[in-house]
């Protein structure tokens, strides 16, 4: 009886933790909800001018200890793969546009950052806890949604976005 309570409690346990990292209200299989935002270079950009390729969207928050962790790895990938099709960017949601601007800058990421200083991405997005990463293939449709980010969780993104590449 007891290894029975046992196993069922690392059983919920481990469907707890999985549903934590899985984003709430799904998109995935859709087409992604188009934006255009600006970026931290001054420059304007919209999902769509990056259809053929394969997109990595990264929202975040100078706030979330686990965007400081996901960045720097986020940015590896993009260095390995962009050359191979991959786009990444990384959207702030955060509602201090110069504290955000700052963090983004301290970070030094290679990708474009960009801003969303209004509320309708992420109603599109589905936005809950951050960071949220989400992949979207050569066509425009959300193949992969994650919420939050733990080491590690980069081996699954390479996983996924090498798939989307041999497509």
């Amino acid at each position: 009886m007891r290894r029975a309570l046992l196993i069922g409690g690392l059983m919920l346990s481990a469907a707890i933790s999985t549903a934590s990292h899985a984003a709430g209200p799904s998109i995935l299989g859709k087409d992604a909800p188009d934006f255009v935002l600006r970026g931290l270079d001054g420059r304007n950009l919209r999902l769509s001018e990056f259809r053929g390729q394969v997109v990595l969207v990264n929202f975040w928050t100078r706030s979330d200890g686990d965007s400081r962790l996901q960045m720097p790895a986020l940015d590896r990938i993009n260095i390995t793969y962009q050359r191979a099709g991959l786009v990444v960017l990384g959207v702030s949601v955060d509602d201090d546009l110069r504290r955000s601007k700052e963090f983004a800058t301290a970070m030094g990421v290679s990708y474009p950052i960009l801003f969303d200083t209004g509320s309708q991405i992420g109603k599109d997005y589905f936005l809950q806890k951050m960071p949220m990463t989400i992949l979207v293939d050569r066509a425009g449709v959300v193949r992969y949604s994650a919420v939050g980010f733990r080491r590690g969780d980069e081996r699954v993104y390479l996983d996924k976005i090498r798939e989307l590449l041999r497509e």
